[in-house]
């Protein structure tokens, strides 16, 4: 039930000549991680239900993530909803990764412009986790000159 809880997240809205940020909200779902360093008794594949200590002493990825503004982006003409789906791998910084861990990673965004009629976008996406991996920053350099970066707060509940 604690997954339900969304991240808070800001969009840049950018149409070449004004600009602005939009305050919105993210949800975190990992349908699949696959550990580097699992026991040698367990599989080293987890669905939906990711162990913490598992995700951030190595592994990769698969995600999705849902995203909603508060407002609408007025200058860009992106709509409001948002779906990005992608992967990272997570490796740890100190103290196998409970302490710090960080991620690279890569998605596509799936979001309308009214404006141009493109579908979405490509997006290069690095963060940084600490406590067990509940709290974070994740940064998106997204290849579209409307809505150039995004900074989210993470958190997620195991």
């Amino acid at each position: 039930m604690m997954q339900i809880i969304p991240s808070p997240v800001i969009f840049q809205d950018s149409d070449g000549k004004n600009s602005k940020v939009q305050f919105g909200l993210r949800w975190q779902l990992i349908p699949l991680n696959i550990s580097f360093r699992s026991n040698k008794f367990t599989t080293p594949l987890q669905f939906f239900k990711i162990n913490p200590v598992r995700r951030f002493t190595g592994s990769m990825d698969i995600f999705v993530q849902p995203e909603w503004t508060v407002t609408g982006f007025k200058y860009s003409g992106l709509s409001r909803f948002g779906i990005s789906a992608g992967s990272r791998i997570i490796l740890p910084i100190k103290g196998d990764g409970e302490k710090m861990a960080f991620s690279l990673g890569g998605k596509y965004t799936h979001r309308n412009d009214a404006i141009t009629g493109k579908n979405g976008y490509w997006s290069a996406e690095g963060g940084i986790y600490f406590l067990f991996g509940f709290v974070g920053l994740q940064f998106s350099y997204n290849f579209d000159e409307r809505s150039r970066y995004n900074i989210g707060f993470f958190l997620k509940y195991f």
